[in-house]
């Protein structure tokens, strides 16, 4: 189980600001932590997803593979941000690969868990979802500007 530190850091996070203390408390108590060394896969693009990952320390990769067979870096996401988020909204499969670019420590949320959370207080479940709505409108909005910043070149 996470320390204090990692309590508290967890705690201020988008994905959980909404929730009160005895609500997080629910959360915290089905989230664990996960040491993965450089170079490791988390899933890959096509497979199922069952998992949303908390980046607590080191870094990781989203890659997408293009038509032609070769593999291009999408983002490398840091300390605090959430890879697999999307596993835990639907059933489809892994929209691209994640891979550790460093050593790091995961907070891990298994989709069986959230469902969990879902069934025995939609209402926490639901503070949960609207803060993975604000993470992904963040990056939306963030690929808009980089969409625009493309066209004019």
């Amino acid at each position: 189980m996470p320390d204090q530190l990692d309590y508290n850091r967890l705690r201020s996070l988008t994905i959980f600001s909404d929730l009160d203390k005895n609500e997080f408390e629910i959360v915290y108590k089905r989230v664990f932590e996960q040491s993965i060394k450089k170079g490791s896969l988390l899933f890959v693009e096509g497979e199922p997803g069952e998992l949303l990952y908390i980046i607590m320390s080191g870094s990781v990769e989203i890659i997408k593979k293009t038509k032609d067979n070769e593999k291009m870096v999408l983002a490398t996401m840091g300390a605090n941000d959430i890879v697999g988020e999307m596993s835990l909204i639907d059933s489809e499969p892994r929209t691209a690969t994640a891979r550790t670019s460093a050593d790091s420590v995961l907070m891990v949320i298994t989709k069986q868990k959230f469902n969990e959370i879902l069934q025995s207080d939609p209402r926490i479940a639901a503070k949960i979802l609207m803060g993975l709505l604000k993470i992904i409108s963040r990056r939306l909005r963030i690929m808009d500007k980089k969409i625009e910043e493309i066209k004019k070149l």
